[in-house]
């Protein structure tokens, strides 16, 4: 009984220990919307690092009836010559079809991006807490936990 309360108790420490004061959590929030011919699910993962955004990561897929599937390459153009804009942003994107099925992956680490790479996606360490985020992304019409 003492192993494991020992056990247990040392488990614990080195949790402490590996999170750091602060600590570090993420915060996922997705969204489904429904229109004609189409549903699209969207998640997004911010990672938080002492209360403030260091990561972002969203995945929007888009799948459409059958109808419509000969759209999907003009969906993926369209989607990539509107996310094209990002990439100088430092903002890794990504977008590809398969099927009936169009993906865009967007991500970026805000620990790596330049000052001015911040300045131009208005990135503000003060503005980009959880409770902000979380704010700006359920205000969005997503859910998140």
């Amino acid at each position: 009984m003492k192993k494991r309360v020992l056990l247990g108790t040392l488990a614990g420490v080195a949790l402490l220990l590996s999170t750091g004061c602060g600590g570090s959590k993420t915060l996922v929030c997705t969204m489904t919307e429904e229109e004609t011919g189409a549903t699209m699910t969207m998640q997004m993962n911010v990672s938080f690092k002492d209360d403030v955004a260091t990561k972002f990561d969203a995945t929007i897929d888009m799948n459409v009836e059958d109808e419509y599937a000969s759209y999907t390459d003009l969906l993926v153009s369209s989607l990539e010559e509107q996310f094209s804009s990002f990439e100088d942003s430092g903002i890794d994107v990504d977008v590809k079809s398969s099927g009936n099925k169009v993906t865009a992956s967007l991500g970026a680490n805000f620990e790596q991006l330049t000052e001015d790479q911040k300045e131009e996606l208005g990135f503000d360490p003060a503005e980009n807490t959880y409770d902000a985020v979380k704010s700006q992304l359920e205000d969005t019409g997503m859910t998140c936990k």
